[in-house]
């Protein structure tokens, strides 16, 4: 059976989605084609379109004279992805703190148990962690609306592409104390908290500039 060259650029869509969100593709680096329509097992006309989807989803650009690449962000958009997440998770916490079960709290919980005592908290595994809490939160929130914009967006994974911006030794408390806020059912302190929590990583990176 014929596959269609939709069917082949929404596969390379996921495929190259997935090499920049795991770091194959880094920021910045530039996308020859040939080479990865080749290494895709695809023709140029799929890969084409696949990345005019990921540059509408601003995870690639066209340079002027350059071809494509992985997007760099501005100082500006990285503030902007900021000020979104702000506002989608804190309306997402209150939300979840009100649907939110046991086994919701354990997993949360089990995200940052391994780091607890740690004196030398593997950087990777704590980004990993802290992506899923944030996703979670978002998507158990009950509001499939607001998870869809969400992702849309691709707030956490540009968020990801940017790093972390603090130390782990400095979030995890406040993960544990929004947690906690969250267990006990109190959404106004969750709420003040996840959005205290974001920012701080905001001011911080806006002093950077």
């Amino acid at each position: 059976m014929k596959i269609s060259n939709d069917e082949l650029s929404v596969k390379a869509y996921h495929k190259v989605k997935n090499m920049i969100v795991s770091g194959k593709l880094q920021l910045g680096q530039k996308i020859v084609q040939d080479k990865l329509a080749e290494k895709l097992g695809i023709s140029r006309t799929p890969l084409r379109s696949a990345l005019q989807m990921l540059e509408a989803e601003s995870l690639v650009e066209s340079l002027p004279r350059k071809g494509m690449a992985v997007k760099i962000f501005s100082d500006k958009e990285v503030l902007e992805i900021y000020d979104c997440r702000i506002a989608l998770e804190s309306m997402a916490v209150k939300t979840f703190v009100k649907v939110s079960v046991k086994s919701d709290i354990e997993k949360l919980y089990n995200l940052f148990k391994p780091f607890l005592g740690s004196k030398d908290i593997d950087v990777m595994k704590y980004k990993k962690a802290d992506s899923l809490f944030h996703e979670m939160i978002i998507k158990k929130s009950g509001n499939e609306f607001l998870y869809k914009l969400f992702n849309r967006g691709n707030l956490l994974i540009c968020s990801d592409l940017i790093g972390l911006v603090r130390s782990p030794q400095e979030t995890l408390s406040e993960h544990m104390d929004i947690i906690e806020a969250i267990e006990e059912k109190n959404s106004k302190l969750a709420e003040d908290l996840i959005k205290e929590h974001l920012e701080k990583s905001k001011k911080l990176i806006s002093r950077s500039f």
